[in-house]
C-alpha cells in the first residue's frame, strides 16, 4: 500500500468519523433541545462533505503519479 492510497484511506475515515460525530449531536439535540448541538451536527456534516469532495480531488489529482 502506498502513501497515496493510505491518504485517502484516512481521509476516508476522517470523513465517516464526522458524520458519526453528526449524527451524535443530532441525537443529542433530540435529547436536549438546545442550538449548539445543531450547529456543531450541521459542521460535521459539511466538514464531512468537504473531506470526501477534497478525497476525490486528491485521487484525481495524483492519478498518474506512482
Amino acid at each position: 500500500m502506498n502513501l497515496r492510497l493510505v491518504h485517502a484511506v484516512l481521509i476516508l475515515l476522517s470523513a465517516a468519523l464526522a458524520v458519526l460525530f453528526g449524527v451524535w449531536c443530532l441525537a443529542l439535540y433530540g435529547r436536549e433541545d438546545g442550538l449548539a448541538s445543531l450547529v456543531a451536527a450541521v459542521a460535521a456534516f459539511a466538514v464531512s462533505i468537504g473531506l470526501v469532495v477534497y478525497d476525490s480531488w486528491f485521487l484525481r489529482k495524483t492519478r498518474t503519479l506512482r
